[in-house]
């Protein structure tokens, strides 16, 4: 059995998986135990039950129940399992990717990478703001000075707000072979983190599932701004009056060229 320790673990999707295996999930079972108890005491040889060396045994077994709680581990152990057992398409590991191995991967297909993540630019941006934010407050409590003016401070609290918006879909995340080539793009919920995020640093293995294919030629954007605006039904007057550019500032534009795979990260660990 591979012992894993585990940063980040979708317990929803774990669960759904689970359910379409077994056909139902569960928290908890009962487990039936059976102990056996062996008592030794002096007596007389050749009586019956007594060893030859003179010592009586009495052996004593009881049947007991208990109740364990079905972790997270251990159900992705189960999952880890069933695919690697799959007689048509097995589990794959890949610590990077050439031509023919992208060109061969499909859609929905379950693959474990070795991977270095990053978070994307606005997640970062969005993080360093708030660190700014809170040293500014430490700060000010303890000089009764403010080393922020109302421009500064209304800048931060935007930031702010637009990391908050965006992080509700979660947190984008690029995740990269140690070569660079064919990096894989996922959303990440930060409810199903078992870290500090800022101990998520370093290579992590992933198992995750396809969901799209990036060509060589084409691009996806993390965390547009106005990606629901682009996507409005607008009549042509609206669209005139729409400014030509709605496209993420250069501090936070982040652009992951193919080939490259957009998945759904299921768990990720070490």
């Amino acid at each position: 059995m591979k012992l894993r320790n585990f940063h980040y673990i979708n317990k929803k999707l774990l669960d759904d998986y689970i359910a379409a295996i077994d056909g139902y999930v569960y928290e908890e079972e009962t487990q039936k135990l059976n102990e056996t108890n062996q008592k030794t005491a002096g007596a007389k040889a050749g009586a019956f039950g007594v060893s030859g060396d003179g010592k009586y045994e009495k052996q004593s077994s009881e049947e007991f129940e208990r109740k364990v709680h079905i972790i997270d581990a251990a159900k992705f152990d189960k999952l880890f399992h069933y695919l690697s057992a799959d007689e048509y398409t097995p589990l794959k590991y890949y610590e990077a990717l050439n031509d023919e191995e992208f060109t061969n991967l499909n859609r929905d297909d379950f693959i474990e990478v070795l991977v270095t993540p990053r978070f994307s630019k606005m997640k970062e941006l969005s993080d360093t703001v708030k660190k700014i934010s809170s040293l500014a407050e430490m700060f000010e409590t303890i000089t009764q000075q403010s080393i922020l003016d109302a421009k500064s401070e209304e800048a931060i609290n935007g930031f702010s707000a637009l990391g908050k918006l965006k992080s509700e879909n979660g947190v984008s995340c690029v995740f990269s072979f140690e070569d660079n080539m064919f990096p894989l793009v996922g959303r990440l919920d930060e409810n199903y983190f078992k870290c500090e995020l800022s101990q998520f640093v370093g290579q992590f293995y992933m198992l995750c599932k396809v969901q799209k294919k990036i060509a060589k030629g084409q691009s996806i954007k993390l965390d547009e701004i106005f990606e629901d605006i682009k996507k409005l039904p607008l009549n042509r007057e609206q669209r005139r009056n729409m400014p030509k550019n709605l496209d993420n500032p250069d501090i936070i534009r982040d652009v992951v060229k193919g080939p490259a795979l957009q998945v759904i990260p299921v768990a990720i660990y070490q």
